[in-house]
């Protein structure tokens, strides 16, 4: 748990273990003073954005560990809405299937997957455009690349976003968005508000195939 500006008030001994260090030397630091330079920015914005009783939203990130190379991990952080902790942030650790990850001689390269994801979003765009939407809009691909994109980007995205960004209609999109919460691909929309994000699943399954295009 960390405060509304992101200090750190307290955590359990996976945390301290998973991150290497001992609790004195995590309680009243930010989280952004041990996060990866690379993702402080996109992190900080992210939870800038967060509401009360928004989320859980999913962040990737990177935590420096002391005389070693940076963890990669996967964040669920929510900002609770009521009580005597209201405006604090709860968030949950864990580490992502490896086999999701980039990785480089220097460490964990989430950015690049970024950089994929990005040329995949504008080559789907051009086919369409060049061959028609009709048959081959590859929209639930679509999708899924856009509410990736946004999550990498540190945005919030909803229905009507994802279907300006697409040029879809709004209804087309939320079918394919409930065909794709039905293939565990996605959350819910009713369980996260209006956002819509990736399951753990879905996750490491785009990671997956960014990964394979990453070695054409």
């Amino acid at each position: 748990m960390s405060d509304q500006n992101g200090v750190l008030l307290s955590m359990d001994s996976a945390v301290e273990a998973l991150l290497q260090r001992c609790e004195s030397e995590l309680i009243g630091r930010s989280f952004a003073e041990i996060t990866h330079p690379d993702d402080r920015t996109r992190n900080v914005e992210m939870i800038r954005r967060l509401g009360p009783d928004d989320g859980p939203i999913r962040i990737r990130k990177r935590y420096l560990i002391p005389d070693a190379a940076p963890i990669c991990v996967d964040l669920q952080v929510s900002r609770l809405g009521r009580g005597i902790d209201a405006g604090r942030l709860v968030g949950t650790l864990y580490v992502p299937d490896t086999a999701s990850i980039l990785t480089t001689g220097d460490g964990i390269m989430p950015d690049r997957l970024w950089t994929v994801a990005a040329k995949v979003d504008v080559m789907l765009q051009k086919r369409r455009a060049h061959l028609g939407d009709d048959l081959f809009g590859d929209h639930a691909w679509l999708i899924l690349v856009q509410v990736y994109l946004a999550e990498a980007e540190g945005r919030l995205i909803d229905a009507e976003e994802i279907a300006d960004r697409t040029r879809m209609d709004t209804p087309r999109v939320a079918r394919w968005i409930a065909a794709l919460t039905g293939k565990h691909l996605l959350d819910h929309p009713e369980e996260t508000g209006r956002t819509i994000q990736l399951t753990a699943q879905g996750l490491s399954s785009i990671e997956t195939l960014l990964g394979n295009y990453a070695n054409f």
